[in-house]
C-alpha cells in the first residue's frame, strides 16, 4: 500500500506544480523553492519531490542548474513526452487528466495499403476505430486502429476506448504482443487532420506509425497516430553498446 501512495504523491506533487507554472503563479524564470522547502510545503519525502521534479523537467517546465537550484522556464508550454513508444504510460504520468472518445468503430474491408503493412490479402476483414484524445476539452491527438479479425473478434466499444488498450487488447484477445515496429515523421495537417484536431491546413503534426506482431512474427495491429507538435514530443532512451577496439579487430 505504501508503494501505490508513494506514486500517487509524486504525480499529485507534479500536478500541482504544474498548475502553477501554466497559470503564471510561478512565473517563467521564477525559482522553484528548494527540495527541503518543498518537502515541507506538500508533507512529502525527498524521493517523491525529486520524481515529481523530473516529470516537470520532461515536460521542459523547468530547468535545473547545478548549484544553482531549479527554475521555471523562460517560456514554459506543456509538452507530454512520449517516453520509450509508451503512449498510456505516458500519459498517466504527465497528462493523468486526458480522455479518449471512440469517433467511430466498425468491420471493413483492408485497402491494400493497409494489407500491406499487415501482411495480409487485401480485402481482409479488418476491425478499425478513430479515437480522439481530448485534454481540458479540446483535441490534442487521435489514431486510426486497424486490427485483424483473429486479434479483434473479442473486443467491443469498452475496449477500444481505454488509454491502456494495448493491456486491455491483450487480456481480452489472450495474446501477447512481442515486438512493433515504429516509424515518426513531420507532416502537414490536411483537411481530415483538421477536422479531428482543429489548427490549420498545412500546420505541422507528428505522425508515428506502429505496426504491432505476436511472437510468431504475424502483425496483430496497425495504428496511425496523430499529434499537435505543440503539445507532445518523442523521448526515447536508447542502451548503446559501444564496441572496444578488440571487439573491433576481431571482426576485421
Amino acid at each position: 500500500m505504501a508503494s501505490v501512495q508513494s506514486t500517487i504523491a509524486y504525480k499529485q506533487v507534479a500536478d500541482s506544480l504544474r498548475k502553477q507554472i501554466l497559470s503564471g503563479d510561478l512565473t517563467p524564470g521564477k525559482q522553484l523553492p528548494t527540495e527541503r522547502e518543498l518537502c515541507e510545503q506538500f508533507s512529502a519525502s525527498r524521493i517523491t519531490i525529486r520524481r515529481a521534479l523530473q516529470i516537470l523537467a520532461d515536460e521542459i517546465l523547468i530547468r535545473r542548474r547545478q548549484g544553482s537550484g531549479t527554475f521555471v522556464s523562460p517560456t514554459p508550454s506543456r509538452r507530454i513526452p512520449l517516453l520509450n513508444t509508451d503512449f498510456s504510460g505516458s500519459v498517466a504520468t504527465h497528462a493523468p487528466e486526458l480522455g479518449r472518445q471512440l469517433e467511430s468503430w466498425q468491420w471493413q474491408s483492408a485497402t491494400d495499403d493497409v494489407a500491406a503493412m499487415l501482411q495480409t490479402q487485401p480485402d481482409a476483414r479488418v476491425l478499425f476505430a478513430r479515437r480522439i484524445d481530448v485534454l481540458e476539452d479540446e483535441p490534442v491527438a487521435y489514431d486510426d486502429v486497424y486490427l485483424p479479425e483473429s486479434s479483434a473478434d473479442r473486443l467491443d466499444k469498452d475496449d477500444l476506448s481505454q488509454l491502456r488498450f494495448l493491456e486491455r487488447w491483450q487480456e481480452v484477445q489472450k495474446m501477447r504482443i512481442s515486438y512493433l515496429t515504429q516509424s515518426i515523421e513531420a507532416v502537414a495537417a490536411e483537411p481530415a487532420h483538421t477536422q479531428h484536431l482543429g489548427g490549420k491546413v498545412g500546420a505541422p503534426l507528428l505522425k508515428g506509425t506502429d505496426v504491432m506482431f505476436l511472437e510468431s512474427g504475424t502483425a496483430c495491429g496497425l495504428f496511425i497516430s496523430y499529434y499537435r507538435h505543440e503539445l507532445f514530443r518523442l523521448t526515447t532512451t536508447l542502451r548503446l553498446h559501444i564496441p572496444t577496439k578488440e571487439e573491433i579487430e576481431q571482426t576485421l
